[in-house]
């Protein structure tokens, strides 16, 4: 009787124990996270006509990282989450007849963060508006850094203001 018992009250704890299992909280792969600035390069005398940016650097402003991703024709940007600007600048290397000269111009975004909830799993995620000033007051503000007497950027286009994910083209940038 005692082993029966014994054995009902074992029984009876490992079922309890079984129902208040929950399923593991993973976020899933695919699962959509707080998006960057898509941004794509464009020769300023076609500017229908995606171009390359040989020997492009970037990096935030104030931050002694640079990303180097080579010869590219777009790429993805991170802003910050805790604030509503972030200040890019953005190293070209504009050959020259006997050298190669960099040349360091900013891009400062000013925008509205917005956080989602995503799941319990995932957590939140940030979308982002461009704060689009009144007319002619341009954002991104697009200023020269202290290694050149130009800009190297010729100017740039806003072409979806709403940052929500990275299969949009956020940023036209013409040189």
């Amino acid at each position: 009787m005692k082993r029966l018992i014994a054995s009902v009250a074992l029984l009876l704890a490992l079922s309890c124990y079984m129902v208040s299992c929950e399923k593991d909280d993973i976020c899933a792969e695919g699962t959509a996270t707080t998006p960057s600035l898509v941004v794509e390069f464009y020769d300023k005398s076609d500017e229908a006509t995606l171009t390359n940016v040989n020997g492009l650097k970037y990096f935030v402003e104030g931050m002694t990282d640079t990303i180097s991703p080579g010869s590219v024709s777009s790429i993805r940007v991170p802003l910050r989450v805790d604030a509503t600007s972030t200040k890019w600048g953005f190293v070209y290397y504009r050959p020259n007849t006997s050298l190669v000269t960099p040349n360091t111009d900013f891009l400062e975004f000013k925008y509205i963060p917005r956080t989602e909830y995503v799941s319990r799993a995932c957590g939140y995620k940030t979308l982002f508006t461009l704060d689009l000033p009144a007319a002619g007051a341009p954002n991104p503000v697009l200023t020269n850094g202290t290694d050149a007497t130009s800009l190297w950027i010729d100017h740039v286009d806003v072409i979806t203001p709403n940052i929500e994910n990275e299969d949009d083209v956020h940023i036209k940038i013409y040189f």
